[in-house]
Parts: C-alpha cells; structure tokens; sequence
C-alpha cells in the first residue's frame, strides 16, 4: 500500500455495491477515510464493515441522491464526524434497457433523478464542502455519455448530462483548486448489468449468455474492464498525480470510443 489518499476523506455514493464499492474499498486501501452514501444500508453497512475490518476507517450515511436534503445534511454530517471532505466519487446510477417508444416518463424521470440531478445536487455539495481547502471530484459516467446507443436513448441522454454538467463545473472552479474530471467506462459486469443483460439480448436477438462474450469481442482489446482499473482510475483523478486535469473524461473502454 502506498498510502497515496493517507488522511484524506472520501464520498463515494452508490459505495454499497459495484463500482462505487470497489472505489471505497480501494481508496481505503490507499489510507482514505470512507464515507458512504447510499440507499441500502444492509449493504452499505457490509461495505463499512469490510473496510473496518481491513484496518481502514468508514461510516455509512443513508442517502438517496436524488434528494437535496439528504445530500445537504449528510455532507454536514460528514463534515462533522470528519473535520472535512477532500475527495467526492459519484457513483450512484441505474441503466435501464428500452426501446425508445416505450421509454415512459416515468423511466425518465427516474433516471434523469438519479444519473443526472443526483450528480448536480451532489457536485454542489462537494464544490461548497472544498472551497475553502480545494479537493476533487470523479463522476463515474460512460461510453454512453460519448457515443449514442439504441434501447438506451434515456440513459444516454443522462451520461451526455453528466459530460457537460462536469465540464462546466470544472470550468467554473479551475482557480479554486477544485478539479472535477468523469471516468468513462464501456460495459462494467456489475450486480446491474447481470440484470440488464436479458434486455440487451432482446435487443440484439441473442441469448442472455452470449451477451458478455459480445460486449468482450466488440471491444478492441477483447475484454471488459476490471474493477481494479475502474478503482485505479479514480485513484489518479484524485491525487496529486492529476492535479493538471479538470474538465477531463478518461475513456476507461478498451479502445471502444478513441477522442
């Protein structure tokens, strides 16, 4: 352990399971003092607990990040059980698989809640939590906020958000010592998309197996990303070793989307 994050305190939301667990769980490897915002306690309580018992340090705040109160009264929570926030990891998010006749608004407004506004409301924390001291911001997007995708017209239109909502930010904070960059990944086979793989069969006219092995032969480098390097990349866009980048988008997809 190199301990690159020692004393620093970390946000991650949607850090009870998938990515945002393998981030909070990294991040504490790395010295990171954890603080998780999710929905599900049982599993974000499993997440701290596992982080304890490794010898780190992490509390869990139940938060859905659609909601500005939550968000605003656990940011003020963690401010007080920590001292501050240094680090913020976006993770939260949900992908459903469609066809666009019959996305409803319903769908819409779910997404658009949790993909989008959850990370508006978010960022806003995060950006009044570090103005006085800097810190950094990671918004996990996706190859979908890059390039459109059929089926998936609402969650593409939510990633697309998240670019431009990141950049903006980052363009408004760059003299505060506040960067805000995205990771940018294709497939990640999480918990979510072991579900969504019977949509996206229906889609492609294949069977629910075959669906992994499609996304791995369609990539350049014939496999998916690992959660190790998904962690890693978050790891340098919130140290020292970034501290040149904001506004950035690492296209974490195997030569998938090169830009």
């Amino acid at each position: 352990m190199s301990e690159q994050m020692k004393d620093r305190v970390a946000v991650i939301t949607g850090g009870n399971r998938g990515i945002g667990e393998a981030i909070a769980k990294a991040f504490a490897e790395e010295g990171a003092k954890i603080a998780i915002f999710a929905r599900n306690e049982k599993a974000g309580s499993e997440v701290v607990q596992a982080i304890t018992e490794a010898g780190g340090e992490a509390k869990f705040y139940k938060t859905d990040v659609s909601d500005k109160t939550q968000i605003d009264q656990n940011t003020e929570m963690v401010l007080k059980d920590f001292g501050k926030i240094d680090a913020w990891v976006n993770s939260a998010g949900i992908c459903d698989i469609v066809p666009f006749l019959d996305s409803d608004e319903a769908l819409w407004d779910r997404a658009i809640n949790v993909n989008l506004k959850g990370v508006f409301l978010c960022c806003q924390a995060a950006v009044k939590a570090m103005l006085e001291n800097g810190g950094t911001i990671v918004n996990i997007s996706s190859v979908s906020g890059k390039k459109p995708s059929s089926w998936q017209t609402v969650y593409c239109t939510t990633k697309f958000g998240v670019q431009g909502l990141s950049q903006s930010i980052a363009k408004e904070f760059a003299d505060t010592n506040i960067r805000i960059n995205n990771i940018c990944p294709n497939a990640v086979w999480t918990e979510m998309w072991d579900q969504n793989k019977y949509d996206y069969a229906r889609k492609r006219n294949m069977k629910p197996e075959e669906v992994k092995p499609y996304f791995e032969n369609a990539t350049p480098m014939k496999r998916l990303v690992t959660m190790k390097e998904l962690a890693d990349a978050a790891l340098f866009l919130s140290t020292d070793k970034s501290s040149y980048m904001t506004g950035q988008s690492l296209n974490l997809n195997g030569g998938e989307v090169m830009e």
